[in-house]
C-alpha cells in the first residue's frame, strides 16, 4: 500500500484513500467502481491504472483433493497453479506461477522443457492468488498459504514476485502471514541476496538441492554450472533464519542418480551448520522425461540413510499427480 499513497496525492485524490482503495481491490476483490466511498475518484484512477485479468480457463481435480488450475491472462499466454487441501479444516494451500514457461531448464521438471516465453507481473502473480480464493471461498475453504513453486524460477523475476509479495503481505489485504509463504529457488546468488534484504529472512525459503556433489547437480540442474555447491552454501550461511525458521531442501528422488552413498555423503556435508530439513519429493514422470520414478522401497531406503546421518528429512508423497499436477509436472498438460 505504501507505492499506492504518493499515486494518490499525485492524482489529487489524496493518500487517505489508500486504504480504502487497497483494502477494497485486495480483501474485498471489488472493481474501482464498485469501492464503496470512493466516488468520482475511481473514474480518475481507472484512467491510470491498469490490473492485469487473470481468470481460470481449465480446472483439473485429482482424486485426493488437489486441484490442477489454468489461468488464462491478457495476452492469451496461460500458466498453472496447484490447489492442495489441508489435512487440517477447511484451510488449503496454493501453488503459484512467477513465470510463463522458465529458463532453467532443470532435467527432472517438464516446466523447464518449455523454455522462457515472459515474466509474469507482480499483478498477474497477485491475481492468481485472487482466483484461487475466490475458488476456495465458493466451497466454504479458506486460502491461508502460498508456494512459490509452479512455473518458473521465482528469483529469475525477482522485482515482480517482491512487489507482488509486497501486495499479499500488506496487512490491508488479504494478508498473508510471512511464515505461510514460502518462495522456491535453484540458487540464484544476488536476487538471493536481494530476497534476504527485502523481506528480513521472515519468509520461508525453499532450495531446489538435488545433488549431494557438484558433478551431479551440474548434470541435472543447469544452473549449478555457474554456482557451486561451496558458493550456494555459502550464501545461505549468510541468510538470516529469524526465530525457529527452517531452510526446505528440495531433493526430488532419482533412482540411480542422486541417491548414491556418496550423494548422501555430499548431502550430509552440505546440511551441517545449517538450520535446514531435506524434503524427498519422488520423481514425478512427464513426457520425454529421462529419469523413472522410485518406488516405496528406495524412497524409505533414502529416508533410512539420511536418517541415520542425523539429517532431518520428510517424504513428499505425490499429490496431484493424476491430474498432472504433481511437483514438476506442469507444462499446460
Amino acid at each position: 500500500m505504501n507505492a499506492l499513497r504518493p499515486l494518490l496525492d499525485q492524482l489529487g485524490i489524496g493518500e487517505h484513500h489508500a486504504g480504502r482503495v487497497f483494502g477494497g481491490l485486495h480483501r474485498r476483490g471489488l472493481a474501482l467502481a464498485d469501492i464503496p466511498d470512493l466516488g468520482r475518484h475511481a473514474a480518475t484512477l481507472a484512467g491510470v491504472s491498469w490490473v492485469p485479468p487473470v481468470q481460470v480457463v481449465d480446472r483439473h481435480p485429482s482424486p485426493e483433493g488437489s486441484e490442477r488450475l489454468v489461468f488464462g491472462l491478457h495476452d492469451g499466454a496461460r500458466v498453472e497453479g496447484v490447489l492442495l487441501p489441508s489435512h487440517y479444516g477447511d484451510r488449503a494451500t496454493l501453488c503459484l506461477s512467477s513465470q510463463v514457461g522458465c529458463a532453467m531448464a532443470c532435467r527432472f521438471c517438464a516446466t523447464g522443457t518449455l523454455g522462457l516465453t515472459r515474466q509474469l507481473l507482480a499483478g498477474e502473480i497477485v491475481g492468481q492468488v485472487h482466483r484461487a480464493r475466490s475458488l476456495l471461498a465458493d466451497q466454504g475453504r479458506r486460502l491461508t498459504h502460498l508456494v512459490f513453486m509452479g512455473m518458473g524460477e521465482p528469483l529469475h523475476n525477482a522485482a515482480a514476485v517482491g512487489d507482488a509479495l509486497d501486495v499479499l503481505l500488506d496487512a490491508h489485504g488479504l494478508p498473508f502471514a510471512q511464515r505461510n509463504v514460502t518462495v522456491s529457488t535453484v540458487g540464484l546468488l544476488r536476487p538471493l541476496r536481494g530476497l534476504a534484504e527485502r523481506f528480513g529472512g521472515k519468509l520461508q525459503l525453499a532450495l531446489s538441492l538435488h545433488a549431494g556433489t557438484d558433478a551431479t547437480r551440474r548434470a541435472i540442474l543447469p544452473v549449478a554450472r555457474t554456482v557451486s555447491l561451496a558458493q550456494l552454501k555459502a550464501a545461505l550461511l549468510a541468510h538470516p533464519f529469524p526465530g525457529q525458521q527452517k531452510l526446505m531442501l528440495e531433493y526430488v528422488v532419482l533412482p540411480g542418480v542422486n541417491d548414491t552413498d556418496e550423494e548422501v555423503e555430499g548431502l550430509a556435508a552440505f546440511v551441517e551448520g545449517l538450520p535446514a530439513v531435506v524434503n524427498l519429493i519422488p520423481f514425478n514422470p512427464f513426457p520425454g522425461a529421462p529419469f523413472r520414478s522410485p518406488d516405496a522401497d528406495e524412497i524409505r531406503s533414502l529416508w533410512k540413510r539420511l536418517k541415520a546421518r542425523g539429517i532431518p528429512n520428510t517424504v513428499r508423497w505425490p499429490r496431484g499427480r493424476e491430474a498432472q499436477g504433481a511437483c514438476g509436472q506442469l507444462m499446460l498438460a
